[in-house]
């Protein structure tokens, strides 16, 4: 396998190309970010697999009588809608998890790790934050008592545990978890 990154000189790639395999194995070359001028129809690909790889979309046009995938980013959820929720003890949050779910499924390690974050913020708001995180904090800590911020994140622990044990099924440690906030 030879992998070229971009930015490298066209003729070390054709060289590569042209060069003979000592082994019978077909070779794999991975092209990154090849320039766009570039013309594949010129290129001697003869006992390897050539594979450019772009960062971008291409116009496949320019790539007929190849094989071309696309691999486009998913679009994350956000999280802190559902964490403005649990803030205010909103029982939206149970929809808002599902709502969640259905877009960024298997993420429930990602809200726990925010739920944290949440709850450290509550007890103190970042120096760094600005002014309408600080007013929001502010508004959402009023919901609750310091012992029950603690507690909180005790249970949260609790729960991260038992999932990572087995002992929670990941919708019963969801269900949990939202219910902890807004009894």
């Amino acid at each position: 396998m030879v992998i070229f990154e971009g930015g490298v000189n066209i003729s070390d790639v054709l060289g590569e190309l042209a060069t003979v395999s000592l082994l019978d194995e077909n070779r794999l070359i991975i092209w990154e970010n090849s320039p766009k001028e570039l013309t594949i129809y010129k290129l001697p690909i003869t006992n390897c697999q050539f594979i450019l790889w772009f960062d971008y979309e291409v116009d496949i046009k320019k790539y007929s009588g190849y094989e071309v995938f696309f691999f486009p980013e998913e679009k994350e959820a956000s999280v802190f809608p559902l964490l403005d929720l649990l803030g205010n003890r909103d029982s939206l949050a149970f929809l808002e998890l599902e709502k969640r779910n259905r877009t960024s499924p298997n993420d429930t390690q990602y809200i726990l790790t925010m739920v944290f974050y949440l709850l450290r913020s509550l007890v103190v708001t970042p120096k760094t934050a600005g002014d309408f995180i600080k007013k929001k904090n502010e508004k959402m800590r009023s919901n609750f008592h310091k012992d029950e911020l603690i507690n909180l994140y005790k249970s949260t622990l609790e729960i991260d545990f038992k999932i990572k044990s087995g002992l929670l099924e990941i919708p019963q440690a969801e269900f949990s978890l939202i219910n902890l906030f807004t009894k």
